[in-house]
């Protein structure tokens, strides 16, 4: 591996080539861009940004649709010293002002599709309470000049927590409180995941790119955009896909090489008889990550698509975030494995302090030039997830004597939703928060889409009998869905009288979850009226 460039900047101008770009769509017109043109957009915007005499090292939150201009951004906020923070655009207005906060950020940049005229207005105060400056990141323009003015005029802030110099991204995800966690990575971490994937995927020049996930997502931002970079490979860009069958639509028009998408795509796929191989002509390899996947689906994926190499992958953005491949000629002997170590990366199984041999299950260590900074601010979970061993993942699983990879399920009760680990707290807050709500709890039910779903109980205030089941359901459903990403919103919503609780008056989170269980058959359907009381 050759060695580390000397910094992002660095790897952004040695990768800005002329004859490899960016395809996308402007109002129904095919664009392109090249990755030359893109890089020296950025240079312009970075030199903007330094007129804003923004401290070192300052950072910044990006909250755009995936667009040229996202990334252009994200270029932009790495080449002015600072460190990009990638949102996914699916993320709630409600949840900006915390994060912003936490961060202690002094640049907001955002997409006006996402942020209007007068939803900005709506919410200037809560944002600009805890931000420095507002920035519409396609055109480069400060929202609040007025702050911008006053700041200039005052000393340097003193930070409550200062971030490592090396760190070169922060990705959020929620903590065990429901209080976004920031994921801080080097570009070591980065840079090395990048070559560990391209190794595994033998992707090369000739090869292209269709990115349809968010850049919020360190496997879009890593495995897809930095890859194709380095790789010099195009880019195809196709957010927004609702309906898998859009995915062929978008593949026939850009004809990628590789894509990386979700089990939530690939089922539907794999049931559909509205395509056809030739559809996927193009394609030579397919990998997936997020979720598990079914093995029979990935085998009759694999069945229908005999000349594209379907991988699936396994990964946590604390890990930059891929960690395993299966190489498609062990699908069929091991559909259901994560596949085994990346390039440099180590895989180990460790129960209660004591390594694992072959077959034995207990939690994922991973170990590489992979493995994060830390968690922003928060000394005691980094030390509970770096430790001696390696990073502990809270991952439950086992190797086979070929070293590869099966997942058997979280050490705790979070849960993994699409590629979004869920923790209870997080969407029990926001159902406590609503005046009908006296107690709520809530678990997750396995899906075969998208590995696991949120199912929530919920006790009502006094005075709520106002509101029969299916009433309050709706306006519960209604109310998450304003303040939650979609990952993170309930599927199912259960009035109960009471909830289970331990003998300190904890819920009971081992009784709901058997509740959650029982009232499911095997495909996830409610089978009966699932009943939760206080016995």
């Amino acid at each position: 591996m050759s060695a580390i460039p000397i910094s992002f900047a660095k790897w952004l101008l040695d990768t800005a080539r002329p004859d490899r770009g960016m395809f996308y769509d402007l109002n129904g017109e095919r664009c392109y861009i090249s990755f030359d043109e893109l890089y020296r957009e950025a240079l312009l915007m970075a030199q903007r940004l330094g007129s804003l005499k923004l401290r070192p090292r300052f950072i910044a939150p990006i909250w755009m649709t995936s667009s040229p201009a996202c990334f252009r951004a994200i270029m932009a906020v790495a080449l002015a010293d600072g460190i990009p923070v990638p949102l996914h655009a699916a993320s709630s207005i409600a949840e900006i002002p915390a994060i912003l906060g936490g961060l202690e950020a002094e640049l907001f940049l955002y997409s006006p599709s996402l942020l209007s005229a007068s939803r900005l207005a709506e919410s200037w105060e809560a944002l600009a309470g805890h931000v420095a400056l507002l920035m519409d990141g396609e055109t480069a323009e400060v929202c609040n000049t007025e702050m911008q003015d006053l700041a200039s005029g005052l000393p340097e802030r003193t930070r409550r927590y200062v971030p490592p110099h090396d760190t070169a991204f922060i990705f959020m995800s929620s903590g065990s409180t429901g209080t976004p966690k920031g994921i801080m990575l080097s570009l070591r971490n980065v840079w090395s995941n990048v070559r560990s994937i391209r190794q595994s995927l033998e992707l090369g020049g000739s090869d292209s790119v269709l990115i349809t996930k968010s850049p919020g997502y360190c496997s879009t931002v890593t495995g897809e955009w930095l890859l194709a970079l380095d790789a010099g490979m195009n880019i195809a860009l196709a957010p927004g896909l609702t309906h898998p069958l859009q995915l062929i639509s978008a593949i026939r028009e850009h004809r990628p090489t590789f894509l990386c998408t979700v089990p939530a795509v690939m089922l539907p796929l794999a049931k559909s008889v509205k395509w056809q191989a030739g559809d996927f002509q193009s394609l030579r390899k397919l990998i997936v990550v997020g979720a598990a996947m079914p093995p029979d689906m990935l085998l009759l994926m694999q069945s229908r698509l005999p000349a594209t190499d379907i991988m699936p992958c396994y990964g946590l953005t604390e890990a930059s975030p891929r960690v395993t491949y299966l190489p498609s000629r062990w699908l069929t002997v091991k559909p259901g494995s994560a596949g085994k170590a990346v390039p440099g990366v180590e895989l180990a199984i460790y129960h209660n302090g004591q390594h694992c041999p072959p077959g034995e299950t207990g939690e994922v260590v991973v170990r590489g030039d992979n493995v994060m900074l830390g968690y922003y601010n928060d000394e005691k979970r980094t030390a509970e997830a770096l430790t001696p061993i390696g990073l502990r993942t809270k991952d439950e699983g086992w190797l086979d004597e070929d070293g590869c990879l099966y997942l058997t399920g979280r050490s705790d009760y979070a849960f993994n939703v699409a590629g979004h680990l869920l923790h209870p707290e997080t969407l029990e807050n926001v159902l406590l928060s609503h005046a009908a709500v006296a107690e709520a709890a809530v678990a997750g039910m396995k899906d075969a889409a998208t590995g696991s779903r949120p199912v929530a109980f919920v006790v009502l205030e006094e005075g709520g009998s106002a509101y029969n089941d299916a009433k309050a359901v709706t306006e519960l459903l209604e109310y998450c869905r304003e303040r939650l990403p979609a990952a993170g919103r309930p599927r199912d919503i259960m009035i109960v009288p009471a909830l289970p609780r331990t003998k300190t008056g904890k819920l009971d989170r081992r009784a709901i979850q058997a509740k959650v269980e029982e009232g499911y058959d095997d495909h996830g359907r409610r089978e009966i009226s699932v009943a939760i009381d206080g016995h």
